[in-house]
């Protein structure tokens, strides 16, 4: 009776989630859904894969009323409850829009690449020789969902909560944001580029090109979530992961530098191993870079409006001295 007696607002805040989190994911599995209403692709989901982060949800809604909440384990739990929720949101919005069918633009990339002297047949050339880079490179490029993990849950529970709702609310808007423009500017990647002679140059976060075009012609309409392949090429979500995972640690300063370090080289192996043009990456940075800074506006806005119902203050949030702070 006394959950029955709870206002939604106070019901989001003890599960230590922001508002526009909470609103973003809520858009986010509507415009999934959405999506696979009107292409017919559809991701298919166990019972298990939504029971768990409700669940977790759940257990963060009832401790956090509770007389001896935490809020750092709260958030830690909720925050982690919504990443999960939106793995499926996401392939679901990646594949949905790919059936649209708009031209490969794979020509504008390759030339954008080659104005500023990059071509990625000559580089994968010289670094496939290099076999000890090649294997650091292919480790952190493993890294992604460790990471993806990793971010909401360790900032919460030392302390920066805040930090680590924002990882997660901008982690959304960069999905919304990136799978829009690949449903504009859809591609191959340097997949594309490589043929039976040159297999040798091809790794294992390059765009599954059969899936892809099954997808394009309409014969790929039900795939199950474990069998989900990077379709996104432009722009790279990997590099958007590597600067929203270093911002959200960038305030830790035992773990900031090892972030910055590891997600370095986790963005020159998008290029290695995800066979991303680099035009890709250098979208993938700036559409996180958006992000962060939109989330970051989101939540003193939400703030604002909520304290002007309640009638009391809320004092300004200082503006950030670097564009990660």
């Amino acid at each position: 009776m006394h959950l029955l007696r709870t206002s939604p607002i106070r019901m989001v805040e003890a599960t230590g989630l922001s508002i526009p989190t909470c609103a973003l994911m809520c858009l986010s599995v509507s415009a999934a859904l959405c999506v696979q209403s009107l292409t017919g692709v559809w991701i298919r989901i166990s019972h298990i894969q939504w029971l768990a982060p409700a669940s977790m949800l759940a257990g963060a809604l009832y401790f956090g009323l509770g007389p001896q909440a935490r809020p750092r384990f709260n958030a830690a739990i909720a925050l982690s409850a919504v990443m999960i929720i939106q793995l499926p949101a996401t392939c679901a919005l990646a594949y949905g829009v790919q059936s649209f069918g708009l031209p490969l633009r794979d020509d504008v990339f390759i030339g954008i690449d080659r104005a500023f002297g990059f071509d990625w047949l000559i580089l994968q050339s010289f670094m496939v020789e290099m076999k000890v880079a090649m294997e650091i490179l292919s480790r952190a490029y493993e890294t992604f969902f460790l990471q993806l993990s990793a971010a909401p849950v360790i900032p919460a529970a030392l302390g920066e909560v805040r930090r680590a709702d924002r990882f997660v609310s901008s982690f959304i808007l960069c999905v919304l944001m990136t799978v829009a423009v690949s449903a504009l500017l859809p591609a191959e990647g340097a997949a594309g580029l490589v043929g039976p002679d040159k297999a040798h140059l091809l790794f294992q976060g390059a765009t599954p090109l059969a899936e892809l075009h099954a997808l394009r012609d309409g014969t790929l309409r039900t795939v199950a979530l474990e069998a989900v392949g990077p379709v996104i090429s432009f722009p790279s979500l990997h590099c958007a992961v590597a600067y929203l995972v270093t911002a959200a640690f960038w305030p830790l300063k035992r773990l900031r530098w090892a972030a910055l370090v590891l997600n370095a080289v986790m963005t020159v192996s998008a290029v290695t191993h995800g066979a991303h043009y680099a035009c890709d990456c250098a979208a993938g940075l700036l559409t996180a870079a958006v992000s962060f800074h939109l989330a970051g506006r989101l939540r003193p806005w939400s703030e604002r409006i909520l304290a002007g119902q309640r009638g009391t203050a809320v004092l300004p949030t200082p503006a950030p001295a670097a564009l990660l702070s």
